[in-house]
């Protein structure tokens, strides 16, 4: 991978996990913290997760910045991505009583039609929803771009198929 495009992906992808881990410390902290005030935190579950989730991307950053190496770093991040997306079309619906899965897919009680028309409904109805969505995926592609080159380049920045030399010795 050209390394003016590494290094303007790198940037993205830093700047889509950090507003990432800003939006779900926005939803998540208060909540948790008016749970917490009334002695009940374990209630909603997906409060404590939006928080730690927050500082698992803030983790990651600091790893990156670190040193660690960047294909475990863009891998986590990927998983990350990954559990977000995943979790609001398996946990982001209307959940009842103390019931932690609720697809958001779930049409019982909406005229929305088909699951798909219910998910883009739910997703287009709050903005913030939307803008989470958009900057997770957006951010999946990156890592996933990422950690491609990053496991398809040597750390002398020569691709597998680039290299003249032979590791056996029987190039003429």
């Amino acid at each position: 991978m050209d390394e003016n495009v590494d290094a303007a992906l790198r940037v993205g992808a830093l700047q889509l996990s950090l507003v990432t881990a800003a939006i779900h410390l926005w939803v998540g902290w208060p909540r948790l913290f008016v749970y917490v005030q009334a002695g009940t935190p374990f209630i909603d579950p997906l409060q404590i997760l939006f928080v730690l989730s927050s500082l698992a991307v803030l983790a990651g950053v600091g790893l990156a910045a670190w040193g660690l190496r960047r294909d475990y770093v863009y891998a986590l991040g990927v998983v990350l991505m990954l559990c977000y997306l995943l979790g609001w079309v398996f946990l982001g619906g209307h959940r009842t009583g103390g019931a932690l899965i609720a697809p958001a897919w779930e049409t019982t009680g909406h005229s929305h039609g088909t699951a798909l028309a219910t998910l883009f409904e739910h997703l287009v109805a709050d903005w913030l929803l939307l803008v989470s969505k958009v900057v997770e995926a957006t951010a999946l592609v990156v890592l996933l771009a990422l950690l491609y080159g990053e496991r398809t380049t040597d750390d002398g920045g020569e691709t597998p198929e680039s290299r003249t030399d032979d590791p056996t010795g029987t190039d003429p």
